[in-house]
């Protein structure tokens, strides 16, 4: 059993998918440069190549650096709107609420309680995003089922104190969990994994959530980067439109930081980025792995059952 379209299925009607198609391509190319963005970008690698001190900068650099647009604000804020009213419309029932803290002791209760909420939170934040809808049905299904639990992961630079050690999302009703419980149910080495990533990413992304929530989308886009099982992973029915819309969400994004950080901290962050982001993927075929060999498939709902690659 397989991962059922209507977990993702938005309100819209397939004729009004295909309107809306035809609409945001037409809308989408007065704006599209790809030639001048990729001299752009290959000129801002070259400044790390080849200065040593990346803070000395050719004025006629940063006269090319691209600004924000009215299309790249709404993009940003549209993000910070679905992700605000997913969180509000999965509410976390049958567990203490905050403050109380939630023990996790076991590998099903790992996958029942803290990952199943930011999974069901995770594919509601994905169902308000505008461009998700113009995605054929099965490509959001092979998109979903393959990548979530990796930007499950990369939602825990969301939630993560790294002071207090504690997992909690944002002025919510949820309870905190610890950390060390990763120790009890997978060890210390993945516990200092994810830790170090997690925290690593607070930092190279300025403490900023909306770099974090961009990236949530990033992730999920990005056909293949599951890394398990990935010769039975189907191909998508239209790679363009996932395509385009990354690319959409990825220069949102990259001009944000320009806006609010700068070439230099912008390029850097990026660049740093990348490794940590491996990372995640890692943790995300290792948690698969474990779950296949500890956990009765049985024992989980659908949804976590495809989530994890349980079934067929």
């Amino acid at each position: 059993m397989g991962m059922r379209k209507e977990w993702i299925l938005t309100e819209h009607d397939k004729q009004k998918k295909k309107n809306k198609v035809e609409q945001n391509r037409r809308q989408r190319q007065p704006h599209v440069n790809v030639p001048g963005r990729r001299r752009r970008c290959i000129k801002y690698w070259k400044i790390l190549e080849n200065n040593s001190v990346v803070d000395k900068i050719d004025p006629s650099i940063t006269d090319d650096i691209p600004l924000m647009t009215e299309l790249d604000w709404a993009r940003i804020h549209q993000v910070q709107h679905a992700y605000n009213q997913a969180t509000a419309l999965n509410k976390v029932i049958g567990v203490p609420l905050y403050p109380a803290t939630q023990p996790i002791h076991s590998p099903l209760e790992l996958i029942r309680i803290p990952t199943y909420l930011a999974s069901i939170r995770l594919i509601t934040f994905m169902k308000k995003i505008p461009e998700f809808d113009l995605f054929d049905s099965e490509d959001r299904v092979t998109l979903v089922k393959h990548n979530l639990l990796a930007v499950v992961f990369m939602h825990a630079v969301l939630l993560y104190n790294p002071l207090a050690d504690t997992y909690h999302e944002h002025n919510t009703e949820d309870p905190i969990f610890q950390g060390k419980d990763w120790i009890e149910i997978l060890g210390e080495e993945f516990y200092h994994q994810l830790t170090n990533v997690t925290t690593k990413l607070i930092t190279i992304f300025q403490y900023d959530r909306v770099i974090v929530k961009v990236f949530l989308l990033l992730i999920l886009f990005t056909k293949g980067f599951c890394g398990y099982d990935i010769i039975h992973e189907p191909s998508l029915r239209n790679h363009l439109i996932v395509f385009d819309t990354q690319n959409l969400y990825l220069e949102s994004l990259y001009k944000y930081c320009l806006h609010h950080y700068g070439l230099v901290k912008t390029v850097t962050l990026f660049t740093r980025s990348l490794n940590e982001i491996f990372v995640i993927q890692r943790l995300a075929v290792h948690l698969k792995d474990f779950v296949h060999n500890h956990i009765d498939a049985s024992q989980l709902s659908p949804l976590m059952q495809s989530v994890l690659q349980l079934t067929d």
